[in-house]
């Protein structure tokens, strides 16, 4: 298996498949709702911004492995939290995360092999350290959003 693969293979069984730590980003979404995504804890992001801040580093990956500007005119910023918290709003941004997933997972088996241990144009890192790096990161707000579900009811 090549290493793309496994990195993609990784990062959707976060999102919906069997990862190594046996939660999934839809497994705790679906039973989350609006009212449920808004609540914060002492003083923590809520899980509706978590979920913004995932979709938003996919994003910015993405577009480093096609070497373009990380940032573009019209994106959500980081942690985003939208004035309309109703539930028809926080289903579209759960089905934004669901494409985020799909669109990096597709781009990362595209990603040339060769290419993983060059350093992305303007960047002092490797392709691999963010592609890693992303799967790392979705684990680490995956635990956070299954924290808040459970004790933040």
């Amino acid at each position: 298996m090549q290493l793309t693969e496994h990195l993609a293979s990784s990062i959707e069984a976060l999102y919906n498949g069997k990862p190594w730590l046996d939660v999934t980003f839809r497994e705790h979404l679906s039973r989350i709702d609006a009212r449920q995504a808004v609540k914060s804890l002492n003083g923590s992001n809520n899980i509706w911004q978590i979920v913004n801040h995932v979709i938003f580093w996919h994003q910015r990956v993405e577009r480093y492995m096609h070497n373009e500007p990380p940032e573009k005119d019209g994106d959500l910023p980081d942690f985003y939290m939208p004035e309309n918290h109703g539930e028809e709003n926080w289903q579209a941004t759960i089905h934004r995360l669901e494409h985020s997933f799909d669109q990096i997972a597709a781009t990362i088996r595209k990603f040339p092999e060769a290419a993983l241990f060059d350093t992305f144009p303007g960047i002092d890192k490797k392709a691999v350290y963010y592609l890693q790096g992303l799967a790392e990161h979705d684990a680490y707000h995956l635990g956070q959003i299954v924290l808040l579900r459970l004790y933040n009811p």
